[in-house]
């Protein structure tokens, strides 16, 4: 499928709702990583709702092949995942930076990313998608535990039913990864 057709699929349906995209991921996850390739233009289109539905497709597809993103890492840290955040992609990448597993010398960036976001951006479910990411990439990187244990502390003292019952979870979750001294 060309660039054009997942475009032209990505328009369809109610602009706030997620439209073809579920389809969008299972074809190209039927089809293999060149298809990922032809979408990927997607993400930078004009139109907000087309933006909004490829940040979906992306994640949908980095659930099941995570290693077909190792090409994109930089491009996602550098022109996707910036400190003002496209609200387009809110809701996608934010958990998209936790699944994808970072160079050393790239860690820094992406928390620093997450933690920008976490105080910058108002919406509860942004800041457990946050949440979650840091505490993923802890799993990966144990120097961050305490870091983000008192992130997740943090956020939780402030409010909201969505923080705080996910921030019990990852507060388990951290408990259980080894302390780096």
């Amino acid at each position: 499928m060309t660039t054009a057709e997942y475009t032209a699929l990505l328009t369809e349906g109610k602009p706030n709702a997620k439209g073809r995209t579920d389809e969008v991921a299972l074809y190209i996850l039927q089809n293999g990583q060149e298809e990922l390739a032809n979408l990927w233009p997607a993400v930078y289109d004009a139109n907000f709702g087309i933006r909004a539905r490829a940040a979906h497709v992306l994640e949908a597809v980095a659930n099941q092949k995570l290693e077909w993103f190792l090409r994109y890492r930089a491009e996602i840290l550098e022109r996707v995942a910036l400190p003002t955040l496209d609200p387009a992609y809110n809701f996608f990448i934010p958990s998209m930076l936790g699944l994808l597993h970072w160079a050393d010398e790239d860690v820094a960036e992406v928390v620093e990313r997450l933690e920008c976001w976490l105080q910058n951006i108002d919406h509860q479910f942004v800041k457990v998608f946050c949440l979650q990411s840091l505490t993923d990439i802890t799993r990966q990187q144990p120097w961050l535990k305490h870091e983000t244990e008192e992130l997740v502390r943090q956020h939780m003292a402030k409010g909201g039913k969505a923080i705080n019952a996910r921030g019990r979870m990852l507060l388990k979750t951290l408990a259980k990864i080894p302390t780096v001294n």
